[in-house]
C-alpha cells in the first residue's frame, strides 16, 4: 500500500477531517495528505520543532502545523514504545478547533512501525493524524 493509500484510508470513514505523512530526516516533506487539508502545508521548520531537542519550548509557545498554530497536550514522541504527541489546534475568528494525533516511526527499528497503529483517532476522537516518518522506513 503506498502512503497516499494508506492516508486516503484514514480519511474514507469522514471520522477524520485530516491525515498527512511526513518525513523527518533526510525527506523532510509532506510524503502524503489528504486533498486540500492543512497538513498538506507542513514545512520542514514545522518539523524540526516537532522532532527537535527542546521538549519544552513548544508548551509555552505552542507550535503550528501547517501554518494553523496549535497548543500541545501531551508529547510522548522521544519516548520509545510510545512515540506520540497530542495537540489541538487553536481557534482563530470563532472557527472550531480540532484535536491531532501526531506519531513517529523509529529509523531502522522494527518496533518503529507500531507506531502507526498505536495511534488510532478513534479511541481518542481525534480528528486529524500526523505520522513522521524516517526516509528509510
Amino acid at each position: 500500500m503506498s502512503w497516499q493509500s494508506y492516508v486516503d484510508n484514514l480519511m474514507a470513514d469522514g471520522s477524520c477531517q485530516d491525515a498527512a505523512i511526513v518525513g523527518y530526516t533526510d525527506a523532510k516533506y509532506v510524503w502524503a495528505s489528504s486533498e486540500g487539508g492543512t497538513f498538506s502545508g507542513i514545512t520542514p521548520d514545522e518539523i524540526d520543532v516537532i522532532v527537535g531537542k527542546d521538549r519544552e519550548g513548544f508548551f509555552t509557545g505552542g507550535l503550528t502545523l501547517g501554518k494553523k498554530k496549535c497548543s500541545v497536550i501531551r508529547d510522548s514522541l522521544p519516548m520509545e514504545g510510545d512515540w506520540t504527541m497530542d495537540i489541538r489546534t487553536k481557534s482563530h475568528n470563532g472557527e472550531p478547533t480540532y484535536n491531532v494525533s501526531i506519531g513517529r516511526a523509529g529509523k531502522g527499528k522494527s518496533s518503529g512501525c507500531k507506531a502507526i497503529p498505536m495511534v488510532s483517532f478513534k479511541d481518542m476522537t481525534l480528528l486529524a493524524k500526523v505520522f513522521i516518518m524516517p526516509s528509510v522506513f
